[in-house]
């Protein structure tokens, strides 16, 4: 089994095949003409190409960090936190912005009730 991520040729069929996600994409979600749907996808490939080119792209399957964020909270029991980590694929310093988002800064419990 050859891995096609090592070959120049590889790159160029990732390409390919990525133009015509997003010439799908466009005709389904826009509901764009396969003409326009084309055009705009070889835009897109092209402003990729000379801003990220040789770049690798990471997409998320979430699109919601909220979302994410709170399942994390709800994962988490206090002593689990290389597992939760793991399980949603973040590092350590994104595991503790999400605490951190979680507690405002400004508050202190200082274990007395409002005045």
């Amino acid at each position: 089994m050859t891995n096609q991520n090592a070959t120049p040729g590889g790159s160029e069929d990732r390409a390919v095949a990525l133009q015509y996600e997003l010439t799908a994409i466009l005709r389904e979600e826009v509901g764009l003409h396969e003409p326009f749907a084309s055009q705009i996808a070889e835009a897109v490939m092209r402003g990729l190409r000379r801003r990220r080119g040789g770049d690798s792209l990471y997409v998320p399957k979430s699109g919601s960090r909220a979302a994410r964020d709170a399942a994390v909270l709800q994962a988490f029991d206090g002593r689990n936190r290389d597992a939760v980590c793991r399980r949603f694929g973040i590092s350590r310093s994104t595991f503790y912005e999400i605490l951190q988002r979680r507690r405002p800064t400004s508050s202190v419990d200082t274990g007395q009730p409002p005045e």
